[in-house]
C-alpha cells in the first residue's frame, strides 16, 4: 500500500472535519509533539487520514523509499497495513480521520488515537 498525499487539499479546519465525517471516519483533533510520534517503521490495523492544520509532519514509507512532507493544508491517507514512520521537528496540529472508534484504541502512551496500532 502507498501513502496518498494531496498538498493544498483544504483551507479551513471546518472543511477537513466535514470531509472526515462525510467519509464515515471518526474525528480526532489533536496537537502532537515530536515525542508522541513513532519514528520506527510500523503499521496500523486501521485507516488514518491526516489533515495538517498547523506545523509540518514527515511521513516515510520504507517499502517505496518515499518521504512525504506535509504542510498546512495537506491531506495524507495512510491505509491499514501501510508500513510507515513519522517525525516532526516541532509540535503540529492536525485533524485525523480514523476508521475505527478512537475510544477502542490503546491510548496509554498519550498518543493521539490515530497513531496507535
Amino acid at each position: 500500500m502507498t501513502i496518498e498525499v494531496t498538498p493544498n487539499h483544504f483551507t479551513l479546519r471546518e472543511e477537513a472535519i466535514s470531509e472526515i465525517e462525510s467519509d464515515g471516519l471518526f474525528v480526532v483533533d489533536a496537537d502532537v509533539s515530536p515525542d508522541k510520534l513513532i519514528p520506527t517503521p510500523h503499521v496500523h490495523a486501521h485507516r488514518v487520514d491526516i489533515y495538517l492544520l498547523d506545523g509540518v509532519l514527515e511521513l516515510h514509507e520504507p517499502d517505496t523509499g518515499h518521504t512525504y512532507l506535509l504542510k498546512v493544508g495537506s491531506k495524507a491517507v495512510v491505509r491499514a497495513g501501510t508500513l510507515h514512520s513519522e517525525r516532526s521537528p516541532a509540535t503540529f496540529r492536525a485533524a485525523f480521520g480514523v476508521s475505527v472508534d478512537p475510544s477502542t484504541l490503546n491510548t496509554a502512551r498519550a498518543v493521539p488515537s490515530s497513531f496507535v496500532s
